[in-house]
């Protein structure tokens, strides 16, 4: 089986169905560690269609995985964005900050 090197880039990361305070403790590490697997200069892509739940706990979690992106020289893409993250993001005034990284645009 072939190692990943640091060199490579790493699959999207998948947002969970429940992106909430029940679920950020558990999440943070994982998105640390997926983050840290991707190669400098290329875009961080994440999956974001499966969101059902999300709250302002989700919501400052992703906020802060794009800060850490950014901070590592690179670019966040959110792919796919549900109906549900759009809605939570614009409740709490994040729907232009959503709208910058989304790779597809709002949803029909």
């Amino acid at each position: 089986m072939a190692r990943r090197t640091k060199a490579t880039a790493a699959l999207p990361l998948a947002l969970p169905a429940e992106l909430t305070i029940y679920t950020v403790g558990e999440l943070h590490p994982q998105w640390l560690a997926w983050l840290q697997q991707g190669a400098a200069n290329t875009p961080a892509e994440v999956q974001a269609a499966a969101v059902e739940q999300v709250d302002g706990a989700g919501l400052q979690l992703l906020l802060s995985l794009a800060r850490a992106v950014s901070e590592s020289g690179r670019a966040l893409r959110v792919r796919a964005p549900s109906g549900v993250l759009w809605a939570g993001c614009q409740a709490l005034g994040l729907g232009d900050w959503l709208q910058g990284h989304a790779a597809e645009g709002k949803p029909a």
